[in-house]
């Protein structure tokens, strides 16, 4: 029976520090947190549509005559602004504008009415309508910053000796932003 005293008592010592050890206690170790950032752009006031992409418009207004040179420019999508090009630091990147769905033989963009008359028109890269904007090297070209950068697209029609019928001309040019 003493021997049995013994035992459950050292039995019911060790249950207690066990019990005791594992109440309290600190276990440390390492946590990895990664973020990669990939080389790339991102436009701003635009609208995306599944594939479809809408980087706003130019209207010229409404005018009786070509007689006078007619400028705008574009504002982001809905009117909202204009569109901005936020790349990664140190990524080169370039903006290229087509020619449009109605250019002539060489580079002349051109609206078309619904009777198929045609405006002549062209588009800059600045206020100044100094450097034309267009693909190849009339392109946009930059470097990122990380901070958006404006893309304001200047727009003009030159004065004409005459003016077509009332109508309603459009055209659709094609943006293209690669980095």
């Amino acid at each position: 029976m003493k021997k049995t005293l013994v035992a459950l008592a050292s039995v019911a010592t060790l249950l207690c520090a066990n019990g005791t050890a594992n109440a309290a206690g600190t276990i440390q170790g390492n946590l990895g947190v990664t973020l990669t950032i990939g080389a790339g752009c991102v436009v701003g006031g635009g609208n995306s549509s599944g594939s479809a992409n809408d980087f706003g418009s130019i209207s010229f207004g409404t005018y009786s005559s070509l007689s006078n040179i007619i400028d705008a420019s574009a504002t982001g999508s809905g009117g909202a602004g204009t569109l901005s090009l936020t790349c990664t630091d140190g990524t080169d990147y370039t903006v290229a504008l087509d020619n449009g769905l109605h250019v002539t033989t060489g580079s002349q963009r051109r609206m078309a009415s619904t009777a198929g008359a045609f405006i002549n028109y062209n588009l800059y890269q600045d206020q100044a309508r100094a450097t034309a904007w267009g693909s190849g090297a009339n392109a946009l070209t930059g470097t990122g910053t990380g901070v958006a950068t404006p893309l304001i697209v200047y727009g003009r029609v030159p004065a004409a000796g005459s003016t077509p019928a009332a109508d309603t001309y459009n055209d659709t040019v094609t943006m293209t932003v690669t980095w």
